[in-house]
């Protein structure tokens, strides 16, 4: 029970921070209703519940493994016969479990549930696409542009600034008008800006920051920019899409990309060389994440033996400190996405092996110093050294 408690109330915080990064400003501003907004809770949720659901099961072993060993009951069941092999088998058996619900969220509910909450996101968004321009606010949802307006009324904007920025966010154009209005393209999914009586200045592309060598404004009476909603949602990249795809839909792209590579065109080639890594990292990414239930459950056993703490806190930021260093190597791991003679894929089974072995060394471990204290205790004291 201790265990679901702690999967529940990671899975709670993880769905917090994602209700306010994705979903609290469209209700706020009434883009939503209310059965909205649960439904698109309730499609976020099996993806969070992937990291939800090892760190919960972790934080519940220390908690109670620790509690039972600060209590010396660990050393009662010892004296008993019992080996902490046995203490713990069903705690693996538990572990075991919660792998397979891992793996059929990785591969199966949870790419659906994504699939469907981008795009029943994107049917509200496309529904007012206007919202996205608020006055008094920094709108930065569009690759490449900061937009500032002063005041607006409906489609007409007044005290309108655009900050135009280069690959490394530094300002290469800036805009200022008086006012400008807004449209929605349907058909192309686009917002169209139209600023109105402004002036237009450039900076040095070597050195944007210098204003000295900022090029002498320009004015202008009508000029326009294209903005795609599409970058609302950042730059979909192929290695995203592939996080919400499912099991068949990965082997369905690795088998498209073994036949580009097969191709005598060397730019067909070099695609489905490119795709079909990127499907095996996302492939065993999914698996290593799903068979981490296994790793933080023997690593979290003897740890909770060893550590001896009844302190809920402690226990919390044990497993809050292991789960950061697990999911830090995954990330790194993932940054190794072009590097194909590393084989990346198969690197993501590297944290399971090291938290893995980590657990089976502590297991031997805390096993064979019981043996030797039981050993010790039962030797007379006269024939003791």
């Amino acid at each position: 029970m201790t265990s679901i408690g702690a999967v529940a109330m990671f899975a709670f915080l993880l769905l917090m921070g994602a209700v306010v990064k994705d979903m609290l400003d469209l209700l706020a501003e009434g883009h939503m209703t209310i059965p909205i907004f649960l439904r698109l809770i309730q499609l976020r949720f099996p993806d969070l519940l992937v990291y939800a659901l090892p760190v919960g099961l972790l934080t519940g072993i220390l908690l109670t493994m620790g509690r039972l060993s600060a209590q010396n009951e660990v050393t009662a069941l010892r004296s008993a016969g019992v080996s902490i092999f046995r203490l713990s088998s069903s705690v693996i058996i538990f572990a075991i479990l919660g792998t397979m619900v891992s793996l059929v969220v990785n591969f199966y509910y949870g790419p659906r549930a994504m699939a469907s909450f981008r795009q029943e996101k994107e049917a509200i968004i496309q529904k007012n696409p206007l919202s996205f321009i608020q006055e008094k606010t920094f709108v930065r949802g569009f690759a490449g542009l900061v937009i500032y307006v002063g005041d607006k009324n409906g489609d007409e904007l007044n005290d309108l600034w655009i900050w135009q920025l280069d690959d490394e966010n530094m300002v290469k154009q800036f805009i200022r008008a008086e006012s400008g209005e807004v449209r929605y393209n349907q058909d192309q999914n686009t917002l169209v800006l139209v600023p109105y009586r402004g002036s237009f200045e450039a900076r040095d592309p070597e050195s944007p920051e210098d204003f000295r060598k900022v090029r002498t404004a320009l004015s202008f009476e009508k000029t326009s920019l294209v903005l795609p909603l599409d970058e609302i949602f950042g730059k979909v990249t192929f290695q995203k899409k592939l996080k919400w795809m499912t099991f068949q839909e990965l082997q369905g792209v690795e088998s498209d990309a073994l036949v580009e590579m097969s191709s005598s065109n060397p730019e067909i080639r070099k695609g489905g060389k490119e795709r079909y890594h990127k499907a095996k990292m996302a492939f065993h990414e999914k698996f290593a994440m799903g068979f981490s239930v296994i790793s933080f459950a023997m690593i979290g056993v003897p740890l909770g033996i060893r550590s001896s703490r009844q302190e809920t806190s402690a226990n919390l930021f044990l497993a809050m400190g292991l789960a950061l260093g697990y999911y830090i190597m995954m990330m790194s791991i993932s940054w190794m996405d072009g590097l194909h003679q590393y084989r990346p894929d198969l690197l993501f089974w590297i944290p399971n092996f090291i938290y893995q072995g980590i657990g089976c060394w502590l297991f031997i471990r805390n096993d064979r110093g019981r043996k030797l204290k039981d050993g010790q205790a039962g030797v007379p004291k006269e024939n003791a050294i």
